[in-house]
């Protein structure tokens, strides 16, 4: 049991690590956060050419829907997203993209300086030790 909650309490100091330097670096370029940054990269990834609802947003994300939405809502300001009521039910708010992210992610500039941070993050790994990392995050998610 030990080793479990050793693991727990490493996950946990690496993503608060990782939190708080993505932020530091992502403001720094970017003027998002780690946060706007993946919630872009959920957007990207899983809802391309749709425009998803906050509470679907949600849900991928792991999120609350209020949380997701003071997320968008902070993209939105910065012209990332556009977030807008559904055609056909006022109540339903739907999420898409401005297209001011393809810069930021596809410009070659920006994508050489998030490729290095996130090789920082794995420095001193092996191919074979990440691809063992990989597998067992992949099986810490059937988790949840």
């Amino acid at each position: 049991m030990k080793e479990k909650e050793n693991i727990f309490g490493l996950l946990l100091f690496v993503a608060q690590r990782w939190t708080v330097n993505g932020d530091a670096l992502l403001t720094q370029k970017a003027g998002i956060t780690t946060k706007q940054w993946m919630l872009l990269v959920i957007l990207i990834k899983n809802f391309n050419d749709k425009q998803p609802t906050i509470s679907e947003t949600a849900k991928v994300f792991g999120t609350s829907r209020q949380n997701l939405k003071q997320v968008a809502e902070s993209l939105q300001k910065k012209a990332f997203i556009d977030i807008k009521p559904d055609a056909n039910d006022f109540r339903i708010q739907r999420i898409s993209l401005t297209g001011k992210h393809e810069h930021f992610f596809l410009g070659e500039e920006n994508e050489q300086w998030q490729k290095d941070f996130i090789n920082s993050l794995f420095e001193g790994f092996s191919e074979e030790e990440l691809k063992m990392f990989n597998g067992f995050m992949d099986r810490l998610i059937l988790n949840f």
